[in-house]
């Protein structure tokens, strides 16, 4: 039987069946009532009646609360897939769903499961996609914490990624004066100035609902300074994405740093839309060098390859 496995985040869909490997923008915010028609596209391409799954998109504000939002997710599973696995905060693959608030947010702990699996073992593990990064330290076991408000307060969850992120969260000033705190732009307009992410990358919607040409970025980054393109000019827009791009490695960094130390961790594993951006703070394993492509949905693989012994 054919099987897959399946990120569902509050941004994206994320899905793998171990050799074909997909990030699907789908705003869970705006498109739940949409999920089962999607889910039901997508396993009839893949031919695949198995999934392992992970939620990570109950806290999107279509929901009441995440109870709700997990047991919405996971009945469309059931519904979908003829035979459906969910992997909850302390590694455990369960056809049912007993206590909701135990399977949310727990596609770190997929990545990691499989990781042991494959015979890592004391390691920084580090997911940073389109919105968070992950900071898993592992020693035999996963450390960290099982929910999101406990990893946000140890820096284990840090809610800064490579497309959403608004630009004025990690950067404050230029050149003297303060970004405006607007929705005028995201991460993504900075990456793609920068040139390490290509349009077809900018999988989310722009601020300003306009293209992602470089020059339709640089657009969205002058007005964080309230001007236009002509006003502040190319030069000065390129060095406030640069400035930008280096405010977001020094958050990282020290967070990076601070856990290496913490856990006395000497290997780092990356993963991630943003994986390139780890490789420029520290010493690091691309899991794209092991895993291709894979790496991008890695949660996904995981579970695609942890649903396969089951």
């Amino acid at each position: 039987m054919n099987s897959l496995g399946i990120d569902i985040g509050g941004a994206n869909l994320k899905v793998s069946n171990g050799k074909d490997n997909r990030i699907i923008y789908f705003p869970m915010w705006k498109k739940a009532s949409e999920l089962k028609d999607k889910l039901k596209e997508i396993s009839k391409e893949f031919g695949a009646e198995k999934a392992g799954i992970v939620i990570t998109a109950e806290l999107a504000d279509v929901f009441k609360s995440k109870r709700e939002g997990i047991e919405y997710i996971s009945k469309v599973c059931r519904e979908i897939f003829k035979d459906v696995y969910f992997l909850d905060v302390e590694g455990l693959l369960r056809r049912e769903i007993d206590d909701p608030l135990k399977f949310c947010a727990s596609n770190w702990m997929a990545s990691v499961s499989f990781l042991l699996n494959e015979g890592f073992r004391d390691f920084l593990f580090i997911d940073i996609g389109s919105t968070t990064t992950d900071l898993i330290p592992v020693k035999d076991r996963p450390l960290a914490e099982k929910t999101d408000f406990a990893r946000l307060q140890r820096k284990e969850l840090v809610y800064v990624g490579v497309l959403r992120t608004p630009v004025f969260y990690i950067l404050k000033s230029f050149e003297g004066a303060d970004l405006c705190p607007e929705y005028f732009a995201i991460t993504a307009d900075v990456f793609r100035i920068t040139g390490e992410i290509r349009e077809e990358d900018y999988n989310c919607e722009t601020p300003d609902s306009a293209g992602k040409s470089v020059e339709d970025c640089m657009r969205r980054l002058a007005r964080t300074v309230c001007c236009d393109l002509e006003e502040l000019g190319e030069l000065n827009v390129r060095l406030l994405a640069y400035k930008a791009k280096k405010a977001m490695i020094r958050i990282l960094q020290r967070e990076i740093k601070e856990k290496l130390y913490e856990y006395n961790l000497k290997n780092v594993l990356a993963c991630g839309i943003g994986e390139f951006l780890i490789s420029q703070i520290c010493n690091c394993v691309r899991l794209s060098e092991k895993y291709g492509d894979a790496s991008k949905p890695f949660p996904a693989f995981a579970m695609s390859k942890l649903v396969e012994k089951v």
